[in-house]
């Protein structure tokens, strides 16, 4: 008889079927599923319930289990500080290397951190504009720089600029383009060739205080909200209590707004890019600026938070 039509009938069910399991039982998609949520774990549902959400394909979803998996699943590092007073400069989504990327403002906030004698900068992601002509395409008419070692030699440029120490995360501009087609990691040329610079890591970063508090920056890939506090609200709200940092710097949304939630003070860090054909073509608005953050800790968490906005637009 042709395989294709040697049905059975399925031994849960009773229902007529070709499929069989791996003891070469009969049994129908149906009680197979079944089946298989009933041993699977928790955490292997989640990871296949965003799979389904996610609509990638076949081949992306093999492209990404063909790379190297060290690659995809840095840890976070935490760099460590000194002192219970801080004074922090604070930058984001600079996207050097496109042609709305703002190189007076970047020259306006070095002069600023250097003239406020800030103890550190943060640079929060999207270092770099990437090539995104994949996904969005003519973005390449928009680069003054094409290439990585190109936005790479801009960057270090415009960032020797700072002269305190900078502490930084790579985001979804270099992450989705020049590291996932090419495993060109832009953070660690960016920390070679800048003696004051500290590369976190892909997304997110932690910076250790005294007495047990942290900073933690992160970079979200996902797209804006109508409400500007939606976003930062959702993330603060999915942190686990005894992990939660005493600061949280959040980028990616190019938008600008501090916010005191379940005893974490959260910050929205702006941009140095001007609002770009995508954004314009989405409704979106860049927030131009940047911060300088006075934050002071003690054994029972903040002291004093006062973040000082500098505008741009």
């Amino acid at each position: 008889m042709n395989k294709h039509y040697d049905r059975g009938y399925c031994y849960i069910c009773g229902r007529r079927t070709t499929h069989k399991d791996n003891e070469n039982k009969y049994l129908c998609i149906t009680c197979g599923m079944k089946n298989i949520d009933n041993t699977l774990s928790e955490r292997e549902k989640e990871i296949i319930s965003k799979l389904k959400k996610s609509k990638l394909t076949l081949e992306e979803i093999n492209s990404v289990l063909s790379s190297e998996k060290a690659q995809y699943n840095d840890k976070i590092q935490p760099y460590k500080v000194k002192g219970v007073k801080y004074k922090i400069g604070v930058i984001g989504d600079t996207h050097i290397g496109s042609k709305y990327y703002d190189a007076d403002l970047m020259k306006y906030a070095a002069k600023i951190f250097n003239e406020k004698n800030v103890d550190f900068v943060i640079h929060g992601r999207d270092i770099c504009e990437g090539h995104y002509e994949n996904k969005r395409q003519g973005s390449v008419f928009e680069l003054t720089e094409i290439g990585g070692d190109a936005q790479v030699d801009r960057a270090v440029k415009e960032l020797k600029q700072i002269k305190k120490p900078l502490y930084f995360i790579t985001g979804n501009h270099e992450e989705n383009t020049f590291f996932k087609m090419s495993g060109f990691d832009i953070g660690k040329q960016i920390e070679q060739r800048l003696p004051n610079s500290k590369y976190l890591g892909k997304g997110n970063g932690i910076i250790e205080l005294s007495y047990n508090q942290k900073i933690e920056l992160i970079h979200p890939n996902d797209g804006s909200s109508y409400a500007i506090s939606y976003k930062p609200q959702k993330i603060v709200e999915q942190l686990e209590g005894g992990t939660k940092p005493c600061a949280l710097f959040i980028f990616h949304y190019h938008k600008a707004m501090y916010m005191y939630y379940r005893n974490i003070h959260t910050l929205m860090g702006a941009t140095l890019q001007s609002q770009t054909s995508f954004m314009r073509e989405h409704g979106l608005a860049a927030h131009k600026g940047f911060y300088v953050v006075e934050l002071e800790i003690g054994k029972n968490g903040v002291k004093k938070f006062v973040p000082e906005f500098y505008p741009a637009y």
